[in-house]
């Protein structure tokens, strides 16, 4: 079992060039997730560290649940891959014990959680182009029109993750419609409300259904698989992607999808936590101005991309990248809707919105969650473009705080 007190042996051994001979190391422990432990190493003397992330063959919030060592593997290998194409959003891996199943990587040090920046309300004005940056690169560019059919086919092979999948396919795409856990969630003020549209909707089930067979076997591009605003870092300019340990090859839409359902979180909390106001319109406009961005220029990265590296000659047209674009988009529509209603009913919720305290904004919050999770799930067809999640949420507000 690695600790803080062995983690320095360790480094010495295995990396006894990266600190100055004689420097007096320090370690702690960062891990805070449910699956990994993570040490950071440093000498504080001349400000240098790096980052351990260990791997066991269990979950670490349940040791009786195995789920392997590739995940580790498959992370190093795509951080490694993501990093040739986004260089600046990417950490660096100094190096990977297969024998031990540890990552040895740069520390991001100076960077902060995004889940806990956007919590406290602050904005980053490059949030928006960088990640249009990384999905439009590193996404894109493990396509099949970028890699080539039979490059990319060795690339699913490769990258296959059934563990993790598994936990996404039944924590994301099974267990919030049914009435399997014994907490649900929700605030009781919507329990009624849950249990007749998410619960016993047979409409929404069979849509989630179809999402989840896609995402089963719609092998587009090697996708993060878990990309939410807690693997995402930043300070005041840049912005650090991070944790893809769930990456295998899936539907583009899956990880786009995802990233703006966090960002929906962030409006929900700040719509229902700030003190009505100029700040409180600014910091909501700029997260609706995020979204709108966000896919505006991933629609501009990947067209570009595809324009220059396509290698296959029936998708070398403007036609074809439209129509590849709102295949995506329909896509993305609905993973957003499942992240949006998976993190409300479950046991996978997120501080933006469990940490609300007041029970009265909390409920309002989630029900933002659900409903617009339901309205992307249900009809995908019309979120076609960044503004329209705008519009929708705009009008969401309107009408709820008329009729509250």
């Amino acid at each position: 079992m690695y600790t803080p007190q062995n983690v320095i042996g360790y480094v010495h051994e295995k990396l006894p060039e990266f600190f100055d001979k004689g420097a007096q190391l320090k370690a702690s422990e960062l891990s805070d997730g449910n699956i990994n432990f993570v040490f950071r190493v440093e000498d504080p003397a001349a400000g240098k560290s790096l980052i351990i992330k260990h791997a066991e063959d269990t979950l670490r919030v349940n040791p009786a649940r195995h789920i392997g060592f590739a995940r580790s593997r498959i992370e190093c290998e795509v951080l490694k891959l993501q990093r040739q194409y986004c260089p600046e959003l990417i950490p660096e891996v100094y190096l990977y014990d297969a024998a031990e199943h540890n990552i040895v990587m740069e520390d991001m040090k100076g960077y902060e959680n995004l889940r806990y920046e956007l919590c406290e309300h602050k904005m980053f004005p490059n949030l928006a182009e960088d990640m249009a940056e990384f999905c439009g690169k590193a996404l894109i560019g493990t396509t099949d029109m970028i890699v080539g059919a039979e490059k990319k086919k060795d690339l699913v092979d490769r990258y296959t993750n059934p563990k993790l999948c598994e936990i996404t396919e039944r924590h994301v795409l099974t267990e919030p419609y049914y009435e399997d856990l014994d907490d649900n969630g929700v605030t009781p003020e919507n329990d009624e409300f849950m249990r007749t549209w998410i619960y016993g909707s047979e409409e929404l089930h069979a849509k989630v259904g179809m999402l989840k067979a896609l995402f089963e076997t719609k092998s587009q591009a090697l996708i993060h698989g878990d990309l939410h605003t807690g693997s995402i870092f930043v300070t005041p300019d840049k912005t650090c992607i991070l944790d893809p340990e769930f990456a295998f090859y899936g539907p583009i839409g899956y990880d786009t999808g995802n990233f703006i359902a966090n960002m929906i979180f962030a409006y929900a909390n700040g719509l229902y936590t700030m003190e009505d106001g100029e700040d409180k319109e600014t910091y909501l406009a700029w997260v609706l101005g995020v979204i709108e961005e966000f896919c505006d220029k991933f629609i501009e990265k990947a067209k570009q991309l595809m324009r220059e590296k396509s290698t296959d000659r029936q998708m070398q047209s403007e036609l074809f990248f439209d129509a590849y674009l709102t295949d995506i988009f329909k896509d993305q529509a609905g993973f957003a809707g499942t992240e949006l209603i998976r993190r409300v009913v479950g046991t996978s919720g997120v501080r933006d919105i469990k940490g609300i305290e007041d029970e009265e904004a909390k409920a309002k919050a989630e029900r933002l969650c659900m409903t617009a999770g339901m309205k992307f799930i249900l009809e995908p067809e019309t979120m076609a473009s960044g503004r329209d999640y705008v519009e929708y949420l705009k009008t969401f507000r309107m009408v709820y705080d008329l009729n509250d």
